[in-house]
């Protein structure tokens, strides 16, 4: 492997942030939550993380009111993947704020949780219910730990009547492209995953 020589920038160290977002590439997620008034609640994010358990925990760092005030209220959330086909209700919620009322000039549905109450996107290929653990704030991003309590799947990539060793082998073996990802950069907006190398 050949050595890349490098070269410092003056004054770009305190942008790091810019030069992470450009060169990292992030799958979009739809967090949701349940307002006040039990209605739902959906915002964007792109910095998602995980943890590898036990017990399994998504990380999520969001700047967004609204969704903020609903985790820390209710100490639950849903985090709901997104594929290219949802770029349309990404852009829309993600640009949308919950704190001018109900985010409902787009069609799309979604069916309450399972395990909690919180809402989940029927449009997800693979959505998680999770119930906070630890949250961390740092400037004007909160950081959230959310303990996996449901995981849910569309039909298309795993069967309803799949068995755990079964679902564990359909992991181990799962193409990304069946999922078909939508990935966000910070300047060029949206991609999709390329070639298998």
């Amino acid at each position: 492997m050949n050595k890349i020589e490098k070269h410092t920038v003056p004054g770009l160290s305190g942008l790091y942030h810019h030069v992470l977002w450009t060169v990292t590439p992030r799958p979009v997620w739809i967090v949701g939550t349940c307002n006040e008034d039990d209605t739902a609640n959906f915002s964007t994010i792109t910095c998602v993380s995980n943890t590898p358990g036990p017990p399994e925990n998504i990380i999520i760092s969001i700047s967004a009111r609204r969704t903020i005030a609903n985790i820390v209220r209710t100490g639950e959330f849903s985090a709901n993947l997104c594929n290219v086909e949802m770029a349309g209700l990404a852009d829309y919620v993600g640009s949308v704020s919950g704190e001018d009322g109900a985010k409902d000039g787009m069609d799309y549905t979604y069916t309450w949780g399972k395990k909690i109450r919180v809402p989940v996107l029927d449009a997800s290929p693979a959505a998680l219910e999770c119930k906070l653990s630890h949250a961390h704030v740092l400037g004007m991003f909160h950081t959230f730990f959310g303990e996996v309590m449901d995981a849910h799947f569309s039909n298309t990539l795993m069967p309803a009547s799949a068995s755990r060793e079964d679902a564990v082998n359909w992991f181990c073996g799962l193409d990304i492209h069946e999922i078909d990802p939508l990935v966000y950069h910070s300047v060029k907006k949206y991609y999709r995953v390329g070639e298998k190398l």
